[in-house]
């Protein structure tokens, strides 16, 4: 049975995410890290998780479903922030719209036996990974001097989820799902 690589999130709309990709293209001409180019701008709502492919359209459709009743709600990004010493990221404001979202999806994944791992061991920390993987410390340390007193504040409507496949070496857009699809 052949299982594919998956993930879930929330990608900003096009504006804001070119502009967080000037920003990883910053620290790649700068530094030469370009392990945060792997995906497109994201907030990961469900880490990744193997899933076999026959599985795949009854996820998708259970998906549509769960997000019937999802309303857009307002996402504001503000400020830089760190998991020392190997990920920089833009910190996203806690929201419970968006909070509520993601433990909607964590219990619908577990039909699946699809858990979130990193839910246990730090809780949801809502967040847009401009630079990890190839982040040396050394390195971590010039960017995060660098940017933890750069300002940067915007803000987006969320209106969907995207569901992430791993191509076996990046990450491509594979399902867009918009809240409240099946009006």
């Amino acid at each position: 049975m052949e299982k594919q690589l998956y993930f879930i999130g929330i990608c900003p709309p096009h504006p804001l995410e070119q502009d967080i990709h000037r920003i990883k293209e910053e620290f790649y001409q700068k530094y030469g890290i370009k392990g945060a180019f792997r995906s497109k701008a994201h907030i990961t709502l469900q880490m990744p998780f193997h899933l076999a492919d026959k599985k795949v359209s009854p996820l998708i459709k259970g998906l549509e479903d769960t997000l019937y009743f999802q309303k857009n709600f307002l996402v504001e990004i503000r400020n830089f922030n760190v998991f020392e010493p190997r990920v920089i990221y833009m910190d996203v404001v806690r929201n419970k719209k968006l909070e509520a979202l993601q433990q909607m999806i964590e219990k619908y994944m577990k039909q699946y036996q699809v858990f979130n791992g990193t839910h246990k061991n730090r809780g949801f920390n809502p967040h847009i990974t401009v630079a990890f993987r190839d982040l040396k410390k050394p390195t971590f340390y010039k960017i995060w001097n660098e940017v933890k007193g750069r300002k940067f504040q915007e803000s987006f409507e969320a209106d969907s989820i995207t569901v992430f496949k791993h191509n076996g070496n990046d990450w491509d857009n594979y399902k867009e799902l918009k809240f409240g699809n099946a009006e």
